[in-house]
């Protein structure tokens, strides 16, 4: 999961510049994540879900895709898909598990 923040930080910093999007980095990746989880806790047991963030001033356009299985210790939260700006992030097995 630390990965994937990584992924998102360095995307809000393209867009924002080192100083800026380090600041709101900080706020809106755990946010944003954090929202997802609730999503995907919520959802049915392997249903593909996805969900839209958007900063307000409307610069970083972040797409979040996942699903909800059942493991042997009960349901595993997945995030299968990242799209930031219309730039889909490639996702290893270390980025995905919430």
């Amino acid at each position: 999961m630390e990965e994937l923040r990584r992924l998102l930080l360095h995307e809000v910093i393209s867009v924002y510049g080192p100083l800026q999007g380090q600041s709101i980095g900080a706020i809106i990746i755990p946010a944003f994540l954090g929202d997802f989880k609730k999503v995907l806790d919520s959802s049915g047991t392997m249903d593909e879900v996805s969900e839209e963030y958007m900063t307000e001033d409307r610069k970083v356009h972040l797409v979040l895709e996942g699903r909800k299985s059942l493991g042997a210790r009960g349901a595993k939260l997945e995030i299968t898909g990242a799209v930031v700006n219309d730039k889909r992030l490639h996702l290893t097995e270390e980025h995905c598990y919430v």
